[in-house]
């Protein structure tokens, strides 16, 4: 069975956490925000500025770095780097979320899910910032439906799961103690 996680933006890790128990459970996926706290195994990063900044500080030595085609031929296809294709066409916060998800399922059978909050949202009363966050609803419910094969499990999410997401047959929620038993089993 593989077992991978994917680690929300925010994503900060308590000092009872044991990086290296929950590596042994799965890889760690997550956005270049993740690494510093989290050593993320799988780093996205889906911004060229950022990505430009992170290989000239040979960040790709340190971590599997995964940028999109397009920023890897604008930067003069930088060696040890990881790609993926497709861009976003919708504006959207929190890109490397939604890439390291996708990237995950291709290669798990259960995608843990770590700092995500996807609570009932109340609506932004600014329309642009409402807009984004539709769209990033939209492409998270995407992302799961689209691989029902996977079972997604949101770890330590305490309040219920926002409407569209709880219809999804193949996402559960689960506290991190039964995970790490279960996983370490």
């Amino acid at each position: 069975m593989n077992i991978n996680w994917v680690l929300a933006d925010p994503t900060t890790l308590g000092p009872e956490v044991d990086i290296k128990q929950l590596k042994n459970i799965g890889g760690l996926w997550g956005g270049w925000r993740t690494w510093r706290g989290c050593q993320t195994d799988n780093v996205i990063c889906n911004d060229m500025a950022k990505a430009a900044e992170l290989l000239k500080r040979r960040f790709q030595d340190l971590c599997n770095f995964y940028i999109p085609n397009s920023i890897y031929q604008t930067l003069n296809r930088p060696n040890n780097v990881k790609l993926y294709e497709g861009a976003f066409v919708h504006d959207v916060d929190h890109q490397e979320e939604i890439v390291s998800m996708h990237l995950a399922a291709g290669s798990s059978d259960i995608v843990l899910l770590l700092g995500f909050d996807w609570s009932e949202p109340d609506m932004n009363p600014d329309k642009l910032l409402e807009h984004r966050a539709r769209n990033y609803r939209g492409m998270i419910h995407q992302a799961i439906a689209d691989n029902r094969h996977v079972q997604w499990v949101l770890v330590d999410h305490l309040s219920p799961i926002m409407k569209d997401l709880a219809s999804l047959e193949n996402l559960s929620t689960d506290i991190m103690e039964n995970v790490l038993t279960f996983a370490g089993s």
